[in-house]
């Protein structure tokens, strides 16, 4: 029976799909937006914490692809710590979640970024025009991840426009310094409270370290362990960097007062119109370009979640169906799906674009964050099933976890009617299903080894005491 392109995958491909999520431009242009909403100047520093944070939550999550492969990605990696069934499927369905509202989050961006754009050169069009740039959000991804071979989608597609990205947000910050001089004071954080750096910092976190998100391309690429790994670290190197220097930039090349930088809907846009409108074009399209790019990462990575759990029996065997260029073709639509209710219900019930782009993005945070919790805190257990515990699998994974807490208890916000009826409808219906059909799954069983051959995690877990005999031997 045909299945995913096993061991079809390189180092480019797992550094495209960990940019796609990191998506470095979109990040400055959405989230390092909000974040200077909340620290002002202080948001340089607070990426800084950002990017010290994600290496630290980079590393735990090293930890586990360093020893473990799979399609399931992150809840395979919760499964295999906890050994819990039911903690396996309850994390992979806040991963699905998490990502098909993040496709509504940046297809809703998406909007906000064109309808900001015509204000400021004065033109005005038909809102169902602006309405088909979120259905442009929500189906060209869907469209091109199961419509292009994987190998093409991330090695050539998404990874060449990443790198254009990175690109430019140095360009950003060269230009700043050759214009401005090198300015130490934007790395002062003086004058904002901790609350602000805090949700700054999560903001930011939450951005770069999108680059775990080639953890679900296990089970198709070469040499998995390796490659996965050093596709992380790359991405967190290259694309997290890239996010600081652009944020450098935007903040210094800012012509007025702090309070109107904290003010402005899309300050990078704003900044581009000092250098014509030509250059403003290329910054929109490719603003544009990486939400699109983020969305078909968050999309390649939930339709495998899916098709996992449906091979493990958690999910309807329809959601296993591949195509011709072996992507998961169900389950594809399926997060498509999803990602279009969210957009739909939010819009009708908060009465705006503006208003639904900001509750589904707190959404989106609290199921995210709450997964990388059960997986953070799961590495010293995991490496103490596998007899390889030590001090840096145990400190560093519980201190980046901590930071992660640390974070959302600082800029912590008692959910509204929206976000509360929303979390609980989802949780409700996720338990009826699991009831129903989940509860006696083999979810988080499966993972590959490192010729792409499915084993259970409990014959894996053993070969790897195996291989720490033969090295202490």
């Amino acid at each position: 029976m045909m299945g995913l392109a096993k061991g079809s995958l390189s180092i480019r491909e797992a550094y495209g799909q960990a940019m796609a999520v990191t998506a470095p431009l979109g990040s400055v242009v959405s989230t390092t937006t909000a974040a200077i909403a909340y620290a002002g100047k202080g948001v340089v520093f607070a990426t800084i914490l950002a990017l010290i944070g994600s290496a630290l939550w980079i590393y735990t999550l090293t930890r586990y692809s360093s020893k473990i492969a799979s399609a399931g990605g992150y809840y395979t990696y919760g499964a295999a710590a906890w050994r819990n069934r039911t903690l396996a499927y309850y994390e992979a369905i806040l991963e699905v979640v998490a990502y098909s509202a993040l496709n509504a989050v940046n297809a809703l961006a998406i909007y906000l970024l064109v309808q900001t754009f015509l204000q400021m050169i004065n033109v005005s069009i038909p809102s169902i025009y602006l309405d088909l740039f979120i259905v442009l959000g929500l189906v060209y991804p869907t469209l091109i991840s199961f419509t292009t071979h994987i190998k093409n989608l991330l090695g050539q597609i998404v990874s060449i426009s990443a790198t254009l990205e990175v690109i430019i947000l140095y360009a950003m910050f060269i230009y700043a310094v050759a214009t401005k001089g090198f300015n130490l004071s934007y790395f002062n954080p003086s004058g904002v409270s901790l609350g602000s750096l805090g949700t700054a910092m999560i903001l930011s976190i939450v951005s770069i370290s999108g680059a775990g998100a080639s953890t679900y391309l296990g089970e198709e690429s070469k040499v998995p362990r390796k490659t996965i790994t050093l596709g992380m670290w790359l991405s967190l190197i290259i694309g997290g960097s890239a996010i600081l220097a652009g944020t450098y930039g935007l903040v210094a090349l800012w012509n007025g007062s702090i309070t109107s930088l904290e003010n402005a809907n899309q300050p990078l846009i704003q900044e581009l119109f000092g250098f014509g409108l030509p250059i403003v074009m290329i910054g929109l399209l490719m603003s544009i370009n990486s939400l699109l790019a983020s969305n078909i990462g968050t999309t390649v990575g939930s339709a495998r979640v899916l098709f996992n759990l449906a091979r493990e029996k958690a999910m309807p065997k329809i959601l296993e169906k591949v195509n011709r260029t072996q992507e998961p073709i169900i389950a594809t639509i399926i997060i498509g799906f999803i990602s279009t209710l969210f957009v739909i219900f939010s819009t009708i019930i908060t009465g705006s674009i503006s208003n639904a782009f900001n509750e589904i993005s707190v959404i989106t945070s609290v199921f995210w964050l709450t997964g990388r919790i059960i997986d953070g805190f799961g590495v010293p257990v995991f490496y103490w099933r596998i007899s390889s515990l030590n001090i840096t699998t145990l400190v560093i994974p519980i201190s980046a976890t901590l930071i992660n807490l640390t974070g959302v208890a600082l800029s912590f916000q008692t959910p509204d009617l929206f976000q509360s009826v929303s979390i609980i409808t989802i949780l409700v219906l996720a338990t009826l299903w699991y009831g129903l059909r989940a509860k006696k799954s083999l979810a988080g069983t499966y993972v590959v080894d490192d010729n792409n051959q499915l084993i259970t995690i409990d014959e894996y877990i053993e070969k790897l005491k195996r291989e720490k005999q033969v090295v202490a031997q």
